[in-house]
Protein backbone atom coordinates (compact mmCIF):
# COMPACT_ATOMS: atom_id res chain seq x y z
CA UNK A 1 0.00 0.00 0.00
CA UNK A 2 1.36 3.41 -0.99
CA UNK A 3 2.01 6.19 1.49
CA UNK A 4 -0.75 8.30 -0.04
CA UNK A 5 -3.23 5.43 0.24
CA UNK A 6 -2.20 4.82 3.83
CA UNK A 7 -2.62 8.54 4.60
CA UNK A 8 -6.08 8.55 3.01
CA UNK A 9 -6.96 5.43 4.98
CA UNK A 10 -5.96 7.04 8.28
CA UNK A 11 -7.80 10.24 7.39
CA UNK A 12 -10.97 8.34 6.53
CA UNK A 13 -10.76 6.24 9.70
CA UNK A 14 -10.21 9.31 11.85
CA UNK A 15 -12.99 11.24 10.07
CA UNK A 16 -15.40 8.32 10.53
CA UNK A 17 -14.65 8.10 14.26
CA UNK A 18 -14.99 11.88 14.67
CA UNK A 19 -18.21 11.90 12.64
CA UNK A 20 -19.68 9.07 14.71
CA UNK A 21 -18.83 10.70 18.03
CA UNK A 22 -19.78 14.14 16.73
CA UNK A 23 -23.15 12.94 15.41
CA UNK A 24 -24.07 11.36 18.72
CA UNK A 25 -22.86 14.44 20.56
CA UNK A 26 -24.80 16.82 18.29
CA UNK A 27 -27.99 14.78 18.63
CA UNK A 28 -27.67 14.62 22.42
CA UNK A 29 -26.91 18.33 22.71
CA UNK A 30 -29.83 19.37 20.48
CA UNK A 31 -32.23 17.02 22.27
CA UNK A 32 -31.21 18.27 25.71
CA UNK A 33 -31.39 21.91 24.59
CA UNK A 34 -34.93 21.50 23.30
CA UNK A 35 -35.95 19.62 26.44
CA UNK A 36 -34.50 22.42 28.53
CA UNK A 37 -36.56 24.95 26.57
CA UNK A 38 -39.71 22.84 27.07
CA UNK A 39 -39.01 22.70 30.79
CA UNK A 40 -38.62 26.48 30.80
CA UNK A 41 -42.05 26.79 29.13
CA UNK A 42 -43.60 24.51 31.76
CA UNK A 43 -42.04 26.52 34.59
CA UNK A 44 -43.39 29.74 33.07
CA UNK A 45 -46.88 28.23 32.80
CA UNK A 46 -46.75 27.16 36.45
CA UNK A 47 -45.80 30.69 37.49
CA UNK A 48 -48.59 32.15 35.36
CA UNK A 49 -51.10 29.74 36.88
CA UNK A 50 -49.91 30.65 40.40
CA UNK A 51 -50.39 34.36 39.60
CA UNK A 52 -53.92 33.73 38.39
CA UNK A 53 -54.78 31.76 41.53
CA UNK A 54 -54.16 34.88 43.57
CA UNK A 55 -57.01 36.75 41.90
CA UNK A 56 -59.34 34.11 40.37
CA UNK A 57 -61.23 31.18 41.90
CA UNK A 58 -60.08 27.63 41.24
CA UNK A 59 -63.15 26.70 39.21
CA UNK A 60 -62.44 29.35 36.56
CA UNK A 61 -58.83 28.23 36.00
CA UNK A 62 -59.70 24.59 35.24
CA UNK A 63 -59.83 23.94 31.44
CA UNK A 64 -61.91 21.39 29.63
CA UNK A 65 -58.82 19.22 29.05
CA UNK A 66 -57.79 19.54 32.70
CA UNK A 67 -54.50 21.21 31.75
CA UNK A 68 -53.38 22.77 34.00
CA UNK A 69 -54.76 20.55 36.74
CA UNK A 70 -54.95 22.24 40.16
CA UNK A 71 -55.50 20.31 43.37
CA UNK A 72 -55.57 21.18 47.07
CA UNK A 73 -52.87 19.24 48.92
CA UNK A 74 -51.53 19.19 52.41
CA UNK A 75 -47.84 18.49 51.74
CA UNK A 76 -45.46 20.39 49.52
CA UNK A 77 -43.22 18.80 46.86
CA UNK A 78 -40.30 19.95 44.77
CA UNK A 79 -40.81 20.67 41.05
CA UNK A 80 -40.82 17.27 39.30
CA UNK A 81 -40.41 16.74 35.54
CA UNK A 82 -41.54 13.40 34.09
CA UNK A 83 -41.96 11.91 30.62
CA UNK A 84 -45.24 10.05 30.08
CA UNK A 85 -47.35 8.87 27.15
CA UNK A 86 -51.09 9.46 26.80
CA UNK A 87 -53.54 8.39 24.06
CA UNK A 88 -54.32 11.04 21.44
CA UNK A 89 -58.09 11.22 21.09
CA UNK A 90 -57.74 13.13 17.80
CA UNK A 91 -55.53 10.50 16.21
CA UNK A 92 -57.09 7.09 16.91
CA UNK A 93 -55.75 7.10 20.46
CA UNK A 94 -52.18 6.87 19.26
CA UNK A 95 -49.80 7.23 22.22
CA UNK A 96 -47.97 10.53 22.21
CA UNK A 97 -45.08 11.62 24.42
CA UNK A 98 -45.91 14.18 27.09
CA UNK A 99 -43.59 16.28 29.23
CA UNK A 100 -45.18 16.86 32.63
CA UNK A 101 -44.35 19.23 35.50
CA UNK A 102 -45.79 18.92 39.00
CA UNK A 103 -45.13 21.67 41.52
CA UNK A 104 -46.81 22.91 44.73
CA UNK A 105 -47.42 26.60 45.32
CA UNK A 106 -48.61 28.45 48.46
CA UNK A 107 -51.40 30.92 47.69
CA UNK A 108 -53.05 32.90 50.53
CA UNK A 109 -52.11 30.27 53.10
CA UNK A 110 -53.36 27.38 51.00
CA UNK A 111 -51.17 24.74 49.29
CA UNK A 112 -51.98 23.85 45.68
CA UNK A 113 -50.48 21.14 43.45
CA UNK A 114 -50.25 22.37 39.86
CA UNK A 115 -49.80 19.74 37.13
CA UNK A 116 -49.05 21.03 33.63
CA UNK A 117 -48.55 18.79 30.57
CA UNK A 118 -46.95 19.71 27.29
CA UNK A 119 -47.12 17.46 24.18
CA UNK A 120 -43.56 16.60 23.25
CA UNK A 121 -43.81 14.91 19.87
CA UNK A 122 -43.58 18.17 17.95
CA UNK A 123 -40.43 19.08 19.81
CA UNK A 124 -39.07 15.56 19.18
CA UNK A 125 -39.80 15.99 15.49
CA UNK A 126 -38.07 19.36 15.51
CA UNK A 127 -35.13 17.85 17.39
CA UNK A 128 -34.76 15.04 14.82
CA UNK A 129 -34.99 17.43 11.86
CA UNK A 130 -32.40 19.78 13.32
CA UNK A 131 -30.17 16.85 14.27
CA UNK A 132 -30.37 15.32 10.78
CA UNK A 133 -29.59 18.65 9.16
CA UNK A 134 -26.67 19.36 11.44
CA UNK A 135 -25.28 15.81 11.17
CA UNK A 136 -25.56 15.75 7.37
CA UNK A 137 -23.86 19.12 7.15
CA UNK A 138 -21.19 17.92 9.56
CA UNK A 139 -20.58 14.76 7.51
CA UNK A 140 -20.37 16.76 4.29
CA UNK A 141 -17.83 19.08 5.86
CA UNK A 142 -15.83 16.11 7.14
CA UNK A 143 -15.90 14.44 3.73
CA UNK A 144 -14.87 17.67 2.05
CA UNK A 145 -12.03 18.15 4.51
CA UNK A 146 -10.81 14.57 3.92
CA UNK A 147 -10.96 15.04 0.13
CA UNK A 148 -9.05 18.31 0.40
CA UNK A 149 -6.52 16.67 2.74
CA UNK A 150 -5.95 13.76 0.34
CA UNK A 151 -5.64 16.14 -2.60
CA UNK A 152 -3.13 18.30 -0.77
CA UNK A 153 -1.19 15.22 0.34
CA UNK A 154 -1.08 13.98 -3.25
CA UNK A 155 0.22 17.35 -4.42
CA UNK A 156 2.78 17.56 -1.61
CA UNK A 157 4.07 14.02 -2.25
CA UNK A 158 4.26 14.48 -6.05
CA UNK A 159 8.00 15.38 -5.99
CA UNK A 160 8.71 12.27 -3.93
CA UNK A 161 6.99 9.95 -6.42
CA UNK A 162 8.74 11.76 -9.27
CA UNK A 163 12.06 11.06 -7.54
CA UNK A 164 11.15 7.39 -7.13
CA UNK A 165 10.28 7.25 -10.82
CA UNK A 166 13.66 8.72 -11.70
CA UNK A 167 15.45 6.21 -9.46
CA UNK A 168 13.92 3.31 -11.40
CA UNK A 169 15.62 4.58 -14.58
CA UNK A 170 19.09 5.03 -13.08
CA UNK A 171 21.76 2.92 -14.79
CA UNK A 172 25.28 2.83 -13.41
CA UNK A 173 26.79 1.73 -16.72
CA UNK A 174 25.78 4.95 -18.50
CA UNK A 175 27.12 8.47 -18.06
CA UNK A 176 23.74 10.19 -17.89
CA UNK A 177 22.87 11.70 -14.53
CA UNK A 178 19.30 11.35 -13.24
CA UNK A 179 17.32 14.62 -13.21
CA UNK A 180 15.41 14.84 -9.96
CA UNK A 181 12.49 17.30 -9.76
CA UNK A 182 12.94 20.57 -7.92
CA UNK A 183 10.91 21.01 -4.75
CA UNK A 184 10.28 23.82 -2.30
CA UNK A 185 10.02 21.30 0.51
CA UNK A 186 13.29 21.14 2.41
CA UNK A 187 13.11 17.40 3.15
CA UNK A 188 12.57 16.51 -0.51
CA UNK A 189 15.39 18.80 -1.61
CA UNK A 190 17.67 17.14 0.93
CA UNK A 191 16.60 13.71 -0.32
CA UNK A 192 17.32 14.63 -3.96
CA UNK A 193 20.74 16.03 -3.07
CA UNK A 194 21.63 12.92 -1.08
CA UNK A 195 20.47 10.68 -3.93
CA UNK A 196 22.56 12.59 -6.46
CA UNK A 197 25.64 12.23 -4.28
CA UNK A 198 24.93 8.55 -3.67
CA UNK A 199 24.42 7.89 -7.41
CA UNK A 200 27.73 9.56 -8.23
CA UNK A 201 29.57 7.49 -5.62
CA UNK A 202 27.97 4.27 -6.84
CA UNK A 203 28.80 5.12 -10.45
CA UNK A 204 32.45 5.71 -9.55
CA UNK A 205 32.62 2.46 -7.60
CA UNK A 206 30.88 0.58 -10.40
CA UNK A 207 33.28 1.99 -12.96
CA UNK A 208 36.29 1.00 -10.86
CA UNK A 209 34.90 -2.48 -10.25
CA UNK A 210 34.10 -2.95 -13.94
CA UNK A 211 37.55 -1.74 -14.97
CA UNK A 212 39.21 -4.01 -12.41
CA UNK A 213 37.23 -7.07 -13.57
CA UNK A 214 37.99 -6.42 -17.23
CA UNK A 215 41.67 -5.70 -16.61
CA UNK A 216 42.07 -8.69 -14.32
CA UNK A 217 40.41 -10.97 -16.83
CA UNK A 218 42.49 -9.62 -19.70
CA UNK A 219 45.73 -9.75 -17.78
CA UNK A 220 45.00 -13.31 -16.64
CA UNK A 221 44.07 -14.53 -20.10
CA UNK A 222 47.38 -13.42 -21.58
CA UNK A 223 49.71 -15.43 -19.28
CA UNK A 224 47.27 -18.35 -19.34
CA UNK A 225 47.37 -18.38 -23.13
CA UNK A 226 51.18 -18.16 -23.11
CA UNK A 227 51.47 -20.96 -20.56
CA UNK A 228 49.05 -23.11 -22.52
CA UNK A 229 50.97 -22.53 -25.76
CA UNK A 230 54.26 -23.40 -24.09
CA UNK A 231 52.79 -26.59 -22.67
CA UNK A 232 51.43 -27.55 -26.07
CA UNK A 233 54.88 -26.99 -27.49
CA UNK A 234 56.42 -29.23 -24.84
CA UNK A 235 53.82 -31.90 -25.46
CA UNK A 236 55.00 -32.12 -29.05
CA UNK A 237 58.55 -32.86 -27.98
CA UNK A 238 59.98 -36.30 -28.87
CA UNK A 239 62.12 -36.49 -25.75
CA UNK A 240 59.27 -36.77 -23.24
CA UNK A 241 58.80 -39.86 -21.18
CA UNK A 242 55.34 -41.20 -20.51
CA UNK A 243 55.50 -39.82 -16.98
CA UNK A 244 56.51 -36.35 -18.26
CA UNK A 245 53.72 -36.43 -20.76
CA UNK A 246 51.15 -37.25 -18.04
CA UNK A 247 52.38 -34.36 -15.88
CA UNK A 248 52.25 -31.92 -18.77
CA UNK A 249 48.77 -33.09 -19.75
CA UNK A 250 47.48 -32.52 -16.20
CA UNK A 251 49.03 -29.06 -16.21
CA UNK A 252 47.38 -28.30 -19.55
CA UNK A 253 43.99 -29.44 -18.26
CA UNK A 254 44.42 -27.32 -15.12
CA UNK A 255 45.26 -24.26 -17.20
CA UNK A 256 42.24 -24.86 -19.42
CA UNK A 257 39.98 -25.14 -16.38
CA UNK A 258 41.51 -21.97 -14.93
CA UNK A 259 40.89 -20.11 -18.19
CA UNK A 260 37.33 -21.34 -18.32
CA UNK A 261 36.82 -20.35 -14.67
CA UNK A 262 38.16 -16.87 -15.42
CA UNK A 263 35.73 -16.41 -18.32
CA UNK A 264 32.79 -17.72 -16.29
CA UNK A 265 33.50 -15.43 -13.34
CA UNK A 266 33.87 -12.45 -15.64
CA UNK A 267 30.58 -13.25 -17.36
CA UNK A 268 28.85 -13.71 -14.01
CA UNK A 269 30.17 -10.34 -12.82
CA UNK A 270 29.01 -8.66 -16.01
CA UNK A 271 25.50 -10.11 -15.61
CA UNK A 272 25.35 -8.98 -11.98
CA UNK A 273 26.45 -5.49 -12.99
CA UNK A 274 23.79 -5.38 -15.70
CA UNK A 275 26.31 -4.72 -18.46
CA UNK A 276 24.19 -6.49 -21.09
CA UNK A 277 21.68 -3.71 -21.76
CA UNK A 278 20.97 -4.12 -25.48
CA UNK A 279 17.83 -6.23 -25.25
CA UNK A 280 16.02 -7.37 -28.37
CA UNK A 281 13.28 -9.77 -29.45
CA UNK A 282 14.93 -13.21 -29.47
CA UNK A 283 13.36 -16.19 -31.23
CA UNK A 284 13.89 -18.78 -28.49
CA UNK A 285 12.60 -21.56 -30.74
CA UNK A 286 15.29 -20.95 -33.34
CA UNK A 287 18.01 -20.37 -30.75
CA UNK A 288 17.17 -23.55 -28.79
CA UNK A 289 17.19 -25.58 -32.02
CA UNK A 290 20.61 -24.17 -32.94
CA UNK A 291 22.04 -24.92 -29.49
CA UNK A 292 20.61 -28.44 -29.51
CA UNK A 293 22.10 -29.07 -32.96
CA UNK A 294 25.49 -27.85 -31.76
CA UNK A 295 25.31 -30.28 -28.82
CA UNK A 296 24.27 -33.22 -31.03
CA UNK A 297 27.82 -34.71 -31.06
CA UNK A 298 27.83 -34.65 -27.26
CA UNK A 299 24.42 -36.34 -27.21
CA UNK A 300 25.69 -39.08 -29.49
CA UNK A 301 28.94 -39.48 -27.57
CA UNK A 302 27.01 -40.00 -24.32
CA UNK A 303 24.44 -42.23 -26.07
CA UNK A 304 21.61 -39.93 -24.99
CA UNK A 305 18.12 -40.10 -26.41
CA UNK A 306 17.02 -36.50 -27.06
CA UNK A 307 13.32 -35.71 -27.44
CA UNK A 308 12.38 -32.27 -28.71
CA UNK A 309 9.03 -30.51 -28.42
CA UNK A 310 9.82 -26.98 -29.52
CA UNK A 311 6.92 -24.70 -30.41
CA UNK A 312 7.67 -22.27 -33.25
CA UNK A 313 7.98 -18.51 -32.92
CA UNK A 314 8.44 -18.28 -29.15
CA UNK A 315 9.66 -14.70 -28.78
CA UNK A 316 11.34 -13.41 -25.61
CA UNK A 317 12.80 -9.95 -25.14
CA UNK A 318 16.30 -10.19 -23.70
CA UNK A 319 19.94 -9.91 -24.63
CA UNK A 320 20.76 -12.45 -27.35
CA UNK A 321 24.16 -13.33 -25.88
CA UNK A 322 22.65 -13.97 -22.45
CA UNK A 323 19.87 -16.04 -24.01
CA UNK A 324 22.50 -18.26 -25.66
CA UNK A 325 24.45 -18.52 -22.39
CA UNK A 326 21.24 -19.51 -20.61
CA UNK A 327 20.41 -22.31 -23.06
CA UNK A 328 23.96 -23.64 -23.45
CA UNK A 329 24.49 -23.85 -19.69
CA UNK A 330 21.23 -25.75 -19.22
CA UNK A 331 22.12 -28.14 -22.07
CA UNK A 332 25.67 -28.57 -20.77
CA UNK A 333 24.30 -29.36 -17.31
CA UNK A 334 21.84 -31.89 -18.76
CA UNK A 335 24.56 -33.63 -20.81
CA UNK A 336 27.13 -33.67 -18.01
CA UNK A 337 24.80 -35.03 -15.33
CA UNK A 338 22.55 -37.32 -17.39
CA UNK A 339 22.44 -41.02 -16.67
CA UNK A 340 19.95 -43.76 -15.96
CA UNK A 341 18.78 -44.80 -12.54
CA UNK A 342 19.89 -48.32 -13.31
CA UNK A 343 21.65 -50.15 -16.11
CA UNK A 344 18.43 -51.08 -17.88
CA UNK A 345 17.07 -47.53 -17.99
CA UNK A 346 18.12 -45.49 -20.99
CA UNK A 347 19.55 -42.01 -20.51
CA UNK A 348 17.43 -39.30 -22.07
CA UNK A 349 16.97 -35.56 -22.34
CA UNK A 350 13.68 -33.83 -23.08
CA UNK A 351 13.51 -30.29 -24.45
CA UNK A 352 10.06 -28.68 -24.22
CA UNK A 353 9.49 -25.09 -25.28
CA UNK A 354 6.10 -23.37 -25.29
CA UNK A 355 4.95 -19.78 -25.18
CA UNK A 356 4.62 -20.15 -21.41
CA UNK A 357 7.79 -21.94 -20.33
CA UNK A 358 11.01 -23.75 -21.18
CA UNK A 359 11.50 -27.16 -19.57
CA UNK A 360 14.68 -29.24 -19.81
CA UNK A 361 14.56 -32.69 -18.24
CA UNK A 362 17.32 -35.29 -17.96
CA UNK A 363 17.61 -38.62 -16.21
CA UNK A 364 20.14 -38.94 -13.46
CA UNK A 365 20.84 -39.88 -9.87
CA UNK A 366 19.66 -37.65 -7.00
CA UNK A 367 21.69 -34.64 -5.95
CA UNK A 368 24.50 -35.38 -3.49
CA UNK A 369 23.76 -32.06 -1.71
CA UNK A 370 20.59 -30.19 -0.58
CA UNK A 371 18.43 -28.82 -3.38
CA UNK A 372 18.53 -25.26 -2.03
CA UNK A 373 22.29 -25.18 -2.75
CA UNK A 374 21.88 -26.16 -6.41
CA UNK A 375 22.15 -22.63 -7.80
CA UNK A 376 24.94 -21.48 -5.47
CA UNK A 377 28.38 -20.75 -6.84
CA UNK A 378 31.00 -23.52 -6.82
CA UNK A 379 28.45 -26.11 -5.66
CA UNK A 380 29.02 -29.22 -7.75
CA UNK A 381 28.82 -32.97 -7.73
CA UNK A 382 32.06 -34.42 -6.28
CA UNK A 383 31.81 -37.20 -8.87
CA UNK A 384 32.17 -34.56 -11.65
CA UNK A 385 35.56 -32.88 -11.05
CA UNK A 386 35.44 -31.34 -14.53
CA UNK A 387 32.51 -29.12 -13.52
CA UNK A 388 33.15 -25.48 -12.55
CA UNK A 389 30.07 -25.16 -10.37
CA UNK A 390 29.15 -21.86 -12.04
CA UNK A 391 26.83 -22.88 -14.88
CA UNK A 392 23.60 -23.00 -12.89
CA UNK A 393 24.63 -19.91 -10.92
CA UNK A 394 24.83 -18.09 -14.26
CA UNK A 395 21.42 -19.46 -15.26
CA UNK A 396 19.88 -18.22 -12.04
CA UNK A 397 21.52 -14.80 -12.37
CA UNK A 398 20.22 -14.37 -15.92
CA UNK A 399 16.71 -15.44 -14.88
CA UNK A 400 16.76 -12.93 -12.04
CA UNK A 401 18.00 -10.27 -14.45
CA UNK A 402 14.86 -10.68 -16.58
CA UNK A 403 12.44 -11.69 -13.76
CA UNK A 404 11.97 -15.20 -15.16
CA UNK A 405 10.86 -17.68 -12.45
CA UNK A 406 13.27 -20.63 -12.32
CA UNK A 407 12.28 -23.86 -10.57
CA UNK A 408 13.93 -27.26 -10.10
CA UNK A 409 12.13 -30.54 -9.39
CA UNK A 410 13.48 -34.08 -9.01
CA UNK A 411 11.20 -37.05 -9.68
CA UNK A 412 12.54 -39.97 -7.67
CA UNK A 413 10.26 -42.51 -9.36
CA UNK A 414 11.50 -41.62 -12.85
CA UNK A 415 14.99 -40.52 -11.76
CA UNK A 416 14.52 -37.23 -13.62
CA UNK A 417 15.91 -33.77 -12.99
CA UNK A 418 13.66 -31.03 -14.38
CA UNK A 419 14.49 -27.33 -14.81
CA UNK A 420 11.62 -25.02 -15.72
CA UNK A 421 11.79 -21.35 -16.71
CA UNK A 422 8.45 -19.54 -16.95
CA UNK A 423 7.98 -16.75 -19.48
CA UNK A 424 5.95 -13.58 -18.93
CA UNK A 425 2.48 -13.69 -20.42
Amino acid sequence: MSLLSQTARYLLSTAFAIALVGSVGFYTLIHRTIRYEVDEILMAQVNQTAQKLRYQPLSILTDWDNNPRIERVNTSMRPTFTDITVPDSLNHNEPIPIRQLQQTVLIQGRLYLITIQQPYYEFNELSREISVGVIVGFLLLMGLSVAIGVGLSSRLWHPFYATISQLSTVRLDTGSEPVYPESNIREFSLLNRSLRELTQKLRRQFSLQKQFAENASHELQTPLAVASAELDFLLQSDHLTENDYAHLQRATDALERLSQLNRSLLLLTQVENNQFANDESVDMSELLTQCADEYEPFFQHRHLVVKRAIAPQVILRMNRQLARVLLTNLLKNAVRHSGGGDEKQESSIRLALTTNALTITNTGEPLPFPEHQLFNRFVKNPARPDSMGLGLALVKQICERYALPLTYVYDRERWEHSFRIEFPT
